[in-house]
């Protein structure tokens, strides 16, 4: 072989080499944004789903029902306290009708507020029964 044809062989023999040296870091860097992509493609689409979820959605209107309800029960518990006091004035002690109605309003509350911090999922009154009452357990 002559020299030339060596240096002709070399010279084929480097360029296909930085050919496939080439291919090859293509190949990786392809392989190596496939993930990512796959990536980026799977949480988009959980992202979108939940910011269009019927669920979510629903239950956000549930808690805007229930401030409000919230609102209106607040309005209510200052005219228990008004009313009880006034009964105690007038009769040196408290009312247990108005004793217990307070005790289940204030459970209502409790089950709203646990709705509302998503501490559990079952909404309350009027999708449930009215609370009872747990004067028992206090005293009078």
């Amino acid at each position: 072989m002559t020299k030339k044809t060596q240096d002709d062989q070399d010279k084929k023999l480097k360029e296909a080499n930085k050919v496939a040296k080439a291919e090859s870091v293509e190949a990786t860097n392809v392989e190596n944004e496939k993930p990512d992509a796959e990536k980026v493609e799977l949480v988009a689409p959980l992202w979108k789903d939940r910011l269009l979820s019927v669920d979510h959605w629903l239950r956000f209107g549930f808690m805007a029902l229930f401030i409000l309800i919230l609102s209106v029960v607040s309005y209510l518990i200052v005219g228990l306290v008004i009313l009880q006091f006034c009964w105690a004035l007038i009769a040196g002690e408290g009312n247990d009708k108005l004793r217990d109605f307070g005790s289940s309003v204030s459970r209502f509350i409790l089950h709203v507020l646990r709705f509302l911090t998503y501490n559990t999922d079952i909404k309350p009154f009027p999708f449930t029964d009215w609370p009872e009452s747990e004067n028992d357990d206090l005293d009078k």
